[in-house]
């Protein structure tokens, strides 16, 4: 290593110099300019942020059709038991209310999925284990119930509308790092286009979010809860500005459903919808460029009793009560509708006996109704596969809706029926599985069954659910 050589004494005078302060030719001092800090919004916040740590298991795919089928069994057997392994996970949690010594947390779905046993850490140190009230997959959102003294709750959000622009702050455990905090700004409102989840309304914001702070809380400058953490989009799987946080309004509207009925009691006002386009406008006479304009409204619906016609386009949705509906929106209590996904996000998280305000354009005519939801129809729809799809013969699927148990935390179709004797049930399907791939392709209609099965002289591989156990094989021709 050289021996390192002295200054010039020229040079060295010079970088002293720079160090000194400069004299201003007055005796008073030049006012301090203000520090710009979210210390305070940081410190509110922080102890009612949590470190969660999960220990379950997951369900080892199997390679048979025959799995636990009827046909594969002798006599008096009972049903096998699916292969599982240990698996671990972390992320975070908000502190939402407290009653006593017991805290109630809001999480994501996704971080307790298959929990056995829940940990929790708290910013002081203090570790506890947590249960689980209960889970709501397609918004992602979980509600947790802990015992400890000294809990602190975190200020909610809402009272003031979201806009672009504003700063927003960021606390999780971002790769096991609890009490972490980042700071971003909100890039756009009630994004609904990430397809991660069934029911999407995010806060679109450029805070630095990484695994592990899932179900952690987005906050204003002020400290308050303005939305649960939930995902990224990030071709690395780290931070690249991409974060998506459910709004508060609609996770607490979750964590309450669940709080009363230990599940999410769904409702429908008997509606389906399509996106307002150009070519829609023109043909429907429509001067909106945004919304949702219903396509079927069912006879009989509470849709179709507040007075809404098949054409109609939605444009805004609200509620009457006095806080701001999903913790957004204008001083009516009002949310835009973009798109179909909006609308049906907002009708997803609603549950049989609420209400909702609809603003809609019929021609160039603009209405308001109030709409009461109803119970979810217990006819499932039935798919058919077509005649040409022949290896598939004689099965029936539906959609896989908010019905069935599984709605959120998969993506595919349901078995309906694989008739006597046919092809469907010569490859083994079962009433009640679960398709979700084919080929390595994801499903979520009938018709990507029937569209990716058709064809091919090679035999596509199905992957399918049963129970609780994941089969994968190929179909027999």
């Amino acid at each position: 290593m050289p021996a390192l050589k002295p200054l010039h004494c020229t040079a060295a005078l010079l970088a002293a110099l720079a160090t000194m302060p400069i004299a201003s030719g007055s005796s008073a001092q030049e006012p301090k300019a203000p520090r710009l800090t979210f210390s305070d919004a940081i410190k509110r916040a922080m102890p009612s942020v949590v470190g969660i740590q999960v220990k379950g298991e997951e369900h080892i795919e199997e390679p048979n059709a025959f799995f636990n089928h009827p046909a594969a069994f002798v006599e008096g057997a009972t049903p096998q038991k699916g292969k599982t392994r240990t698996v671990g996970s972390i992320g975070s949690g908000v502190i939402v209310g407290v009653k006593g010594n017991t805290g109630y947390i809001v999480t994501n779905f996704h971080v307790i999925e298959g929990a056995e046993r829940i940990g929790i850490k708290m910013n002081d140190g203090r570790a506890y284990e947590a249960k689980l009230i209960g889970r709501d997959a397609p918004t992602d959102i979980a509600l947790l119930t802990l015992e400890a003294p000294g809990l602190i709750p975190i200020r909610l959000g809402g009272r003031k509308p979201l806009e672009v622009g504003d700063l927003v702050l960021a606390i999780g455990s971002p790769l096991g790092l609890e009490s972490t905090a980042t700071l971003g700004m909100i890039s756009n409102l009630f994004r609904s286009s990430v397809h991660y989840r069934n029911y999407e309304g995010y806060i679109q914001h450029d805070a630095s979010i990484n695994p592990g702070n899932s179900g952690g809380a987005l906050l204003n400058t002020e400290g308050e809860l303005i939305g649960i953490n939930t995902a990224i989009k990030s071709p690395s799987g780290g931070s690249v500005g991409l974060a998506f946080a459910q709004p508060v309004g609609l996770a607490m509207k979750i964590g309450d459903q669940i709080m009363k009925n230990g599940r999410v009691l769904r409702g429908e006002i008997g509606v389906s919808s399509t996106s307002v386009t150009p070519r829609i406008m023109g043909e429907l006479k429509l001067d909106v460029s945004q919304g949702a304009v219903l396509t079927t409204v069912a006879a009989g619906s509470p849709a179709e009793k507040a007075g809404l016609k098949v054409g109609d386009a939605i444009v805004e949705v609200g509620i009457s009560k006095p806080e701001r509906f999903l913790g957004i929106g204008d001083p009516m209590h009002m949310v835009p509708i973009i798109s179909a996904r909006n609308l049906e996000a907002v009708l997803g998280i609603h549950g049989v006996g609420d209400s909702l305000m609809l603003k809609y354009h019929r021609g160039d005519a603009v209405h308001t109704t109030e709409v009461k939801f109803g119970p979810l129809s217990d006819k499932p729809q039935r798919f058919e596969a077509p005649a040409a799809v022949s290896r598939l013969r004689g099965l029936v699927v539906t959609d896989l809706g908010p019905q069935n148990p599984r709605f959120g935390e998969v993506s595919g179709v349901v078995v309906l029926e694989a008739k006597p004797h046919s092809a469907a049930e010569f490859a083994g399907f079962l009433p009640d599985d679960i398709i979700t791939h084919v080929a390595g392709r994801n499903l979520r209609t009938p018709g990507d069954l029937f569209d990716l099965s058709a064809g091919g002289s090679e035999a596509p591989e199905i992957r399918l659910i049963r129970g609780s156990t994941p089969l994968r094989f190929k179909m027999p021709f």
